[in-house]
């Protein structure tokens, strides 16, 4: 077993049962979530991690997200882990071990990425117009932290204004937390429940992780290494959303776990 995967399956493993501790208290706690993005993925086309990476993303809706984020004492729980926000990453909640874990000498963050769910509009005007105030706020915040931001192809246009972001040292010019402020309150524009477009606003894959919310439905538990996890009733529609044909695998190249991309900031 080589050096990065001995890491991979270590961080996977750590992981592994910060999403068993996460699935515990939103069971005592009646909190409903979803498996988005990446986690759903493996759990569909792999029944796990997918076998290159170490990211996890989950989604609750925005009424038990709320109960989640302000209203559990997590101390209660296992004290080696807590809840809060990633700054450099839209301020986006984390479920982390609380001092990381340390392989072969070196030392790793282990978290689940917890998103909430928002409702969009229904008119297709008021949506494209939302979607880009959205994004708007999300390349501001961005810049805000741009000195932290981890370089990654975002396309020739976005790779230019990141350029001349971090040229100008925008981020002493743009208040991170003014701009969480305004980001959170935006999202928060259209109820989930009562919306029947929703989904994860803050999401890499924006627009494409906005669906009808029948896909999500009650959900259905689908297996995921050695537990089951709760999953949009319709995964099929929802992945085929954001890539196509989910069941293809990515080019060797492209198979980069999370801790490496952090690593190579």
């Amino acid at each position: 077993m080589t050096k990065k995967e001995k890491i991979l399956l270590k961080i996977q493993e750590e992981e592994l049962k910060l999403l068993k501790e996460f699935i515990r208290i939103c069971s005592q706690n009646k909190i409903k979530y979803f498996a988005l993005g990446g986690s759903l993925l493996g759990a569909v086309r792999h029944k796990g991690f997918i076998p290159w990476d170490d990211d996890m993303d989950l989604g609750i809706p925005r009424n038990d997200f709320e109960k989640f984020t302000n209203e559990i004492d997590f101390n209660k729980y296992n004290k080696n882990y807590i809840l809060e926000s990633s700054e450099v990453n839209l301020g986006v909640i984390q479920y982390k071990l609380k001092s990381g874990v340390q392989i072969l000498g070196e030392k790793y963050e282990v978290c689940l990425d917890i998103f909430p769910l928002d409702g969009m509009p229904v008119n297709k005007l008021q949506k494209f117009y939302f979607e880009r105030k959205i994004l708007f706020y999300r390349m501001l915040y961005k810049f805000s932290v741009i000195d932290q931001v981890v370089d990654k192809d975002r396309g020739a246009f976005e790779n230019l204004l990141f350029k001349i972001a971090k040229l100008l040292k925008l981020n002493k010019f743009i208040s991170t937390s003014l701009m969480n402020c305004k980001l959170n309150k935006l999202i928060k524009t259209y109820d989930y429940s009562s919306s029947r477009y929703v989904g994860n606003i803050l999401g890499r894959y924006r627009s494409k992780e906005i669906v009808e919310k029948n896909f999500f439905g009650k959900g259905v538990l689908l297996p995921f290494e050695d537990i089951y996890i709760n999953c949009p009733v319709n995964y099929d529609c929802y992945l085929k959303n954001i890539y196509c044909d989910y069941m293809q695998l990515p080019p060797v190249e492209d198979r980069i776990p999370h801790f490496e991309e952090l690593k190579n900031k």
